[in-house]
């Protein structure tokens, strides 16, 4: 399991129906992305979950992305048997985590991004299954 650097932040908490996790941080990588999901994913786990709602607050991408290989990595976590609502901090990131989603439902995922918590939120307990 990939190290979160110490100046990377993930804290979970509990709601009625969902595990709520947000990482926040000054930047973001393959491996900060790769290390926070593998969190995720291990709570996931110990919790049983079954709705999840990450926030991710990260600042510049350091490197080269490759949104392919980190949606096949996620649901190799596991998390495609999961229904994940996935908000952005970072509006200008939309159009390609939009993508990341798109690529996420043709491999059989259940997981949507938003731009606010209270629409995940929303989608999360309302939204088709």
């Amino acid at each position: 399991m990939l190290e979160l650097p110490p100046d990377i932040h993930l804290k979970f908490e509990d709601r009625l129906d969902y595990l709520f996790a947000e990482v926040t941080g000054p930047r973001d990588s393959r491996d900060i992305s790769t290390a926070y999901w593998q969190r995720i994913a291990e709570q996931c786990g110990i919790r049983k979950t079954r709705k999840l709602m990450v926030v991710e607050n990260l600042g510049d991408f350091d490197g080269e992305r490759n949104m392919a290989n980190m949606v096949d990595a996620i649901i190799a976590m596991g998390m495609d048997r999961l229904k994940v609502a996935f908000v952005i901090g970072r509006v200008e990131e939309m159009a390609r985590l939009e993508h990341g989603e798109i690529l996420a439902i043709e491999r059989g995922a259940n997981g949507r991004v938003f731009e606010s918590t209270s629409l995940a939120e929303r989608w999360l307990r309302h939204g088709g299954e």
